[in-house]
């Protein structure tokens, strides 16, 4: 069949994020036996153009959207982009007649939200890479494709809508993003990198991620002599030496990331890369092979900085392992960035003292704080905040929805805000006074110089992880 898929997300800050997911929909498409066109509306200046001339070329039998990223998941100045898919989606239909199938990280969030919402028949929960094609042979054939794993329907007729269970790749090697589809070089100049993948999925359990609802609750990893050959490639042919590794965490399973980098290490004077790590489980050792490879700055997804808080995030570290990986990286003179959620469950203000404490003591390159958690459904905090009460449906957290600690709720953002700008006096009294409006996300030391340090982490700020 012909496709044409489009890439909607127009987001850009903290930078743009090439459409990774899509290329290996696209991809995997193609190597089927389909005709696929690729349309990334990330730079677009003119949606409804831009969608109407793609269609015009292309002559689309079934049009695939992307949906990245659900909001920007910045309290209290929150902007759904609900109303930006729409318009996609009206241009799409103002240009074809063709069926639309949505996909990508914020339509598996919450499927059963966005094929009403936007009236669309058909979505792909998951995966992609065999759903899809095979939506696209049933389509095709003018069969019945109910039985497709990961299919979300909506029935015009009464509006419900039925998903079915995505089926996890058991091997995610046997999938690969061809970079051809996008302009990788784009991306680039404006201030983002190439990214790359190592695995998929999070076995980890913190309570307001949604990693494990969009990847897996397990980690399926790939060889690592695959992923050397996909750096070889970007350097090559495509001519970009900075990525950024997509992974929820670089640092696990215990013992792969040491085995990507041995497999990097040739590389390491050409390629510049940055990650996502956990404190826990992080070594000199791993370090070293990190910067050996190539790697540049790191992100650590530590949330808190209070053994209080981060038990009940159900962390798997302890503020010991924030210090200690904090420590390595300051030997070494690495940049590093401690990335925060304030106001989580047991939030109080003597644990909001002391993250800001710790992160004072451990010196990091930068910070970011966001103000209160962002509650996507079916996540562990959606589940006991629907049982007790607190939320009164599921459906009430589709719309951007932030839990706060009652204790902390009042004057949340002007303390860290305040904290924020007297990085040598962080645990400062509280600072009382009227919201004056905006997330806290300030550094407490300057930002290192280029693309060095990540800004944001999936379920709670800035651009999502994939495409």
């Amino acid at each position: 069949m012909r496709v044409l898929l489009v890439s909607a997300n127009q987001e850009r800050s903290p930078d743009p994020v090439a459409p990774i997911g899509a290329c290996y929909v696209a991809t995997a498409c193609a190597e089927a036996g389909h005709d696929v066109e690729f349309l990334d509306l990330c730079f677009s200046e003119d949606v409804e153009g831009d969608v109407r001339d793609a269609v015009a070329a292309s002559r689309p039998e079934v049009l695939g959207l992307s949906l990245r990223n659900v909001d920007n998941c910045a309290w209290p100045d929150t902007v759904s982009y609900l109303p930006h898919y729409r318009r996609v989606v009206d241009a799409c239909r103002a240009a074809s007649d063709a069926p639309i199938v949505l996909g990508g990280s914020a339509f598996t969030t919450m499927p059963r939200h966005y094929l009403p919402a936007l009236g669309v028949p058909y979505g792909i929960v998951g995966e992609g890479e065999v759903a899809f094609p095979g939506l696209l042979d049933a389509l095709d054939a003018g069969s019945d494709p109910r039985a497709l794993p990961g299919l979300a329907r909506l029935d015009a007729a009464s509006g419900a809508v039925t998903v079915a269970a995505p089926a996890w790749l058991p091997h995610v090697d046997q999938v690969r993003a061809d970079r051809r589809w996008i302009d990788v070089q784009a991306y680039f100049e404006q201030g983002g990198m190439a990214n790359l993948q190592t695995k998929r999925g999070c076995h980890y359990k913190c309570t307001f991620c949604a990693y494990p609802i969009i990847e897996g609750r397990g980690m399926r990893t790939r060889d690592p002599a695959g992923i050397a050959a996909e750096v070889r490639m970007l350097l090559d042919e495509h001519g970009v030496d900075q990525f950024f590794v997509v992974d929820s965490i670089f640092n696990a399973p215990r013992g792969y990331a040491e085995r990507v980098c041995e497999a990097l290490r040739p590389f390491g004077k050409r390629a510049r890369w940055s990650c996502f790590v956990t404190p826990g489980n992080f070594t000199g050792e791993l370090l070293d092979a990190m910067l050996e490879a190539g790697c540049q700055s790191i992100d650590f997804g530590t949330d808190a900085a209070s053994d209080t808080t981060l038990r009940a995030f159900r962390k798997s570290f302890n503020v010991d392992d924030i210090r200690a990986a904090s420590a390595l990286c300051r030997e070494r003179g690495v940049p590093f960035c401690h990335s925060l959620v304030f106001g989580g469950e047991e939030e109080t203000w003597e644990t909001v003292r002391e993250t800001i404490a710790v992160m004072d003591e451990c010196e990091p390159t930068a910070v970011t704080a966001m103000c209160g958690v962002r509650v996507y459904p079916e996540t562990p905090i959606a589940q006991t905040l629907l049982a007790r009460g607190d939320v009164a449906s599921p459906e009430a957290l589709h719309e951007p929805w932030f839990y706060f600690a009652p204790g902390v709720r009042e004057g949340l953002v002007e303390y860290v805000s305040a904290a924020a700008r007297t990085p040598t006096q962080l645990a400062a009294s509280r600072h009382e006074g009227e919201r004056r409006g905006g997330a806290a996300r300030a550094a407490s030391r300057p930002r290192a110089e280029g693309r060095s340090v990540a800004a944001a982490r999936t379920a709670r700020g800035g651009n999502l992880h994939r495409g």
